[in-house]
């Protein structure tokens, strides 16, 4: 499943943050962020929630 997440007000370092929680973790395919719409798009087997939950554990609101 493809995801596109919105991270209200995100930062270069949250952004990073939220990359490096991501990136190679099973069940994560492709983490794309955009800052500049402040979303995140992310290709997984994971569920939604799974996806908002490491997102959120990396200290970051996610809609």
């Amino acid at each position: 499943m493809t995801y596109t997440i919105t991270l209200p007000n995100i930062t270069r370092d949250a952004a990073s943050a939220v990359e490096q929680r991501l990136r190679g973790r099973d069940g994560i395919e492709d983490v794309n962020m955009n800052l500049s719409s402040e979303t995140i798009t992310v290709r997984a087997t994971l569920t939604y929630s799974e996806v908002l939950d490491l997102i959120r554990q990396a200290g970051v609101a996610a809609n």
